[in-house]
């Protein structure tokens, strides 16, 4: 599988999971996933490398103004324990 399908099938469990969770979450819960949905749909249409297994894969909000801006790291000096 490429990295363009795997993007795309991680933004279709977000759309399932917003759908699923829409009713239970709050708004900034809902807009964080949304956030994750956008950004995982512009990674395939980009053609952004799928990060390692071991590497975190970082989304925040940065509010500037009027304007949020979205930024989006690969950390590699975590490592996750299994």
């Amino acid at each position: 599988m490429d990295d363009f399908q795997k993007w795309l099938e991680a933004a279709a469990a977000i759309q399932e999971d917003i759908q699923y969770l829409k009713d239970s979450l709050s708004e900034r819960d809902l807009a964080a996933l949304q956030t994750a949905l956008s950004v995982y749909m512009k990674n395939a249409r980009t053609g952004e490398r799928w990060p390692e297994p071991d590497d975190l894969y970082c989304i925040e909000e940065l509010s500037r103004g009027p304007q949020t801006v979205i930024s989006t790291a690969t950390r590699t000096d975590y490592k996750l324990a299994c």
